[in-house]
């Protein structure tokens, strides 16, 4: 995500040049990217338009995530499948049932007052330098500096006397469900119905698979993109995630069913909706978040997000509320690490510090 440091830097024009006019420009079919490309990645980054995606990114997802894996770019061990076969792991942090996550938060949270449920109605700064913070029920309080984290419209809203400049930053970042409001990564189902995966792959994908994407013409001939997260490997709840794979319950989390398919009610434990939660990955994206800097900190009010980055992925997203901490006065906790001190850095010069 720091290509754009090197070499030309920021004035690499890969940083604004979408990927898919390259690939396209250079003999690329429009039915292999929307087939092939696009179903391989949304389940990495969440969305399902990557036709904005900069090209200064391509190398590093190939890096990242190849689309044809070899023994230099993925890792792999010998079974009985096969002497190179996949390497199933469980995410460490969330192995423990979730343990992990809450252990996470309750750092995040400790000595400090903790307000949930609870709107933020409107920011003001008042005469003596200081921000008011009131809530929807008319609570308010007045502090010295105020950090916003959340999504880029969610500020507007709040912030109002931000000054045209701001507003015109906060305006621009562009959201997956700009394009896809009812389908792609919006609506999510949690469930314990396996018969959305295709018999012929069911049991092979509910014991290994990370994700199954299955790609479908519409009637009006357009691509669906279904996305299955199978969070019975990736994120196992109480009591399972030691067991093995072939032994865990069906963990599903769905989205995008293809047409004609359902999914048992009787089996479904829950629902999300992802509104403003993914930012493409855009040229306007980044532009917007390196012209933050103009008004990063202006009157003690700081902005972190995953918005405020050049990518939507936790790791970043966190790092950005490191960062804004650090610049009012918060030590910066991993000090000991230098690459995680590189990480601090780049971020901190990408975000206006």
């Amino acid at each position: 995500m720091y290509d754009s440091h090197t070499g030309v830097g920021l004035l690499n024009p890969m940083n604004v040049v979408p990927l898919y006019s390259m690939f396209r420009a250079m003999g690329g079919s429009e039915l292999w990217w929307q087939v092939v490309f696009t179903p391989y990645y949304t389940a990495s980054f969440l969305v399902d338009e990557l036709r904005p995606f900069p090209a200064v990114f391509g190398p590093l997802i190939e890096a990242q995530i190849p689309l044809l894996p070899n023994k230099d770019n993925a890792r792999s061990f010998k079974s009985h499948r096969s002497e190179s076969d996949c390497n199933i792991t469980t995410c460490q942090t969330w192995k423990d049932a979730g343990k992990g996550i809450r252990e996470v938060f309750d750092k995040l949270t400790a000595d400090i007052d903790l307000r949930e449920n609870t709107r933020v109605a409107d920011v003001s700064i008042l005469p003596n330098g200081k921000k008011r913070v009131r809530d929807e029920f008319d609570n308010v309080l007045d502090v010295d500096r105020v950090v916003f984290a959340c999504p880029a419209n969610a500020v507007g809203n709040i912030h109002k006397a931000a000054g045209w400049l701001a507003n015109v930053i906060f305006s621009t970042p562009v959201y997956a469900d700009d394009h896809h409001p009812d389908s792609g990564h919006m609506h999510a189902v949690l469930h314990s119905d396996g018969s959305v995966i295709e018999s012929p792959h069911r049991e092979e994908c509910l014991k290994r698979a990370s994700n199954y994407v299955e790609v479908t013409e519409r009637d009006d001939g357009s691509i669906n993109i279904e996305n299955q997260y199978n969070f019975g490997v990736q994120t196992p709840g109480p009591g399972v995630y030691d067991m093995p794979l072939d032994e865990k319950p069906v963990m599903l989390i769905s989205h995008a069913l293809g047409e004609g398919k359902s999914i048992d009610e009787g089996l479904v434990v829950g629902t999300a909706n992802h509104a403003r939660a993914h930012p493409l990955y855009s040229g306007w994206n980044v532009m917007a978040m390196l012209s933050l800097r103009l008004v990063q900190g202006r009157d003690g009010i700081y902005y972190c997000s995953n918005w405020t980055t050049p990518g939507n992925c936790h790791d970043m997203s966190f790092l950005s509320g490191l960062v804004c901490a650090h610049a009012i006065g918060a030590r910066y906790p991993f000090a000991g690490n230098g690459e995680a001190r590189k990480d601090f850095g780049r971020l901190r010069d990408l975000m206006g510090f």
